[in-house]
């Protein structure tokens, strides 16, 4: 294998036995190729290990190649992952990735816009703050990731459809007894998750029971604190629903600690599929996120962004991954008290 500072673009080309303009077309995303010559391109570059020269390319287009990525929560590890992903897909293409966390606080997250702005990046990336007005604004174009913002160009999974998936499931398996973990009601994400899984509920015949939906954070105390609640104030269910992983482990140490068996009494099911639901014990059933494709629509839409505004790309469609936290129901046992929650989260009334 050649040393990686006598790699060049003609090597690449060779590599992958096409002309050096297709293989600027891939890296810089400025002419439409096939996918076949794109994965062919993309292959060859990661196996000679070539890498642009930034300065080079810097003084011919007069940009950075340089993106900032906003991400709102980096205990959350959805985001992490996320944010991994993009930095691999825009490193393929040349770029770098200035990262910020903005802890889901709109005023921090508008301080890095323009931050990030005034350090000269070609595009910024953003997954919005809960609470953010609808338009973000900054002086270089901007991408919103996962959450919507106004009409800021949307790179996003179908959430719905995964609500959708996650409640069919616990349905197929017998369940008619259903309680929610609804995450932020103000987080429009969330929103659709939620409305998947009771739309589909509804459509069954069997609407979430009045007090059965309970809003909080997304932190892994929030979903103890809130399977509490619902242990306490509305037991009898069989099915719980989370809107993301971290609150559906919380609710899996809640259930552990009341003696409620899972799946034998209560089946669970999250939402991200992060790396720590295939670890717990039983592992979770979860509505996985495709980080990955996510990442690639975002880095092609903030390159195309560079020449010229473009329609967002279709939502990413979301999968179940079955694993040990969900089986067919039994009748359930008595369900024991536990602890109220603290009163910073509170349930949510039925609409």
């Amino acid at each position: 294998m050649q040393t990686r500072s006598r790699i060049t673009m003609a090597d690449v080309a060779r590599e992958a036995g096409v002309s050096t303009a297709t293989v600027s077309f891939v890296l810089n995303n400025t002419k439409a190729v096939t996918p076949a010559v794109q994965a062919r391109v993309e292959a060859a570059v990661q196996a000679l290990g070539y890498r642009p020269s930034h300065a080079a390319q810097a003084l011919r287009t007069g940009r950075s190649l340089a993106l900032g990525l906003i991400i709102p929560d980096l205990t959350n590890p959805f985001f992490p992952k996320l944010a991994q992903d993009i930095e691999q897909e825009a490193r393929t293409r040349g770029y770098a990735v200035l990262l910020a966390d903005s802890h889901d606080d709109p005023a921090l997250q508008q301080e890095h816009l323009g931050t990030l702005a005034q350090r000269g990046v070609d595009v910024l990336l953003v997954v919005p703050a809960v609470g953010t007005d609808d338009t973000l604004t900054a002086d270089v174009p901007l991408i919103a990731i996962d959450r919507a913002a106004g009409d800021t160009p949307l790179v996003h999974s179908d959430k719905r459809q995964g609500g959708q998936i996650a409640a069919q499931h616990l349905l197929d398996l017998g369940h008619r007894e259903f309680a929610v973990l609804a995450g932020p009601s103000r987080h429009g994400g969330v929103g659709e998750r939620v409305r998947g899984m009771l739309g589909t509920l509804e459509r069954a015949g069997v609407p979430v029971r009045k007090g059965r939906i309970y809003e909080s954070d997304y932190s892994l105390l929030a979903g103890r604190e809130g399977a509490r609640h619902l242990l306490q104030t509305a037991p009898g269910f069989t099915a719980l629903l989370a809107a993301n992983d971290t609150l559906a482990l919380g609710a899996l140490s809640a259930l552990t600690e009341a003696g409620i068996t899972v799946p034998g009494q209560v089946s669970l099911v999250g939402f991200d599929d992060i790396p720590w639901s295939a670890l717990s014990a039983p592992s979770l059933t979860t509505v996985r996120q495709d980080t990955r494709q996510m990442a690639r629509q975002a880095i092609e839409l903030a390159l195309q962004t560079v020449n010229a505004p473009q329609v967002a790309p279709l939502p990413v469609g979301t999968t179940l991954t079955v694993r040990g936290s969900t089986a067919p129901v039994t009748t359930p046992g008595p369900l024991p008290p536990g602890p109220l929650p603290d009163p910073g989260h509170r349930p949510l009334e039925n609409a």
